[in-house]
């Protein structure tokens, strides 16, 4: 319990610096490492191109296709931010672009195309001229993003029974604090400052709890999983009453 007490001081310490224009509203070395940042991207590409293997199948994989670029527009920022991502060796910039253009495809051709796009910024080859800046609430819409989070939430409770600390476990956790950073920030939504208020609130209690879970399940640790998992999703529920059921 001392743990979490001298964490959540260390992120309350967080959330009220002053950010940066342009900047995740949390750093993203505060969110997660820099090698699940790469675990992610890597598996974000292997499903994408196992989501475009067969053309006649894009009208009913074009939804996931549409999470997929937004997970790897969002987790490609987080790694251009990081305070390790100097040691990576894939060109973190293209792939932010590829996974923006990826939400807003209309057919098999133009997707393949992105992918390839992708997979060349993998190997760290880059086309064209990508700025390092980019804003959080612009890499993509709220609606995949929601989601995805909801996607990731049905592996989550896979790991309250018995957390085994693989890193795909992680990334279910790690992910969505880092989708989180795009929720925090886009303010498109909302109406009033009360609204941003609740909004900030919430985003910022899921966003810890993913923090904490992500940790707590790379421990092995079941009671600190079933803590952190119960804290984020008391944080959904109370967005949909505040926001989406109103």
């Amino acid at each position: 319990m001392r743990r979490t007490t001298i964490a959540s001081i260390l992120l309350v310490a967080v959330f009220a610096a002053t950010s940066v224009q342009g900047k995740s509203p949390v750093p993203p070395s505060e969110v997660a490492s820099i090698e699940l940042i790469t675990a992610e991207l890597e598996s974000q590409l292997e499903k994408l191109n196992s989501l475009l293997t067969d053309p006649k199948m894009f009208d009913d994989n074009q939804e996931k296709i549409v999470q997929a670029g937004a997970v790897i527009a969002c987790v490609s920022q987080a790694a251009i931010e990081h305070a390790d991502g100097k040691e990576t060796t894939y060109a973190a910039p293209a792939l932010r672009y590829a996974g923006i253009e990826l939400q807003e495809v209309g057919d098999h051709e133009e997707a393949k195309a992105l992918l390839l796009t992708a997979q060349a910024a993998w190997k760290g080859k880059s086309t064209g001229e990508h700025a390092d800046e980019h804003p959080w609430d612009e890499l993509a819409a709220m609606y995949p993003l929601m989601e995805e989070m909801n996607d990731r939430n049905g592996g989550l409770s896979r790991s309250l029974r018995k957390p085994r600390g693989r890193i795909s476990e992680q990334l279910n956790a790690s992910t969505n604090a880092i989708l989180a950073l795009a929720t925090l920030a886009d303010h498109n939504y909302l109406e009033d400052e009360n609204q941003t208020k609740q909004w900030d609130g919430l985003s910022k209690d899921y966003l810890q709890a993913m923090i904490h879970l992500t940790k707590a399940i790379a421990d092995k640790d079941r009671d600190e999983v079933a803590i952190h998992y119960q804290a984020g999703n008391r944080a959904c529920d109370k967005c949909h009453e505040v926001f989406r059921d109103n």
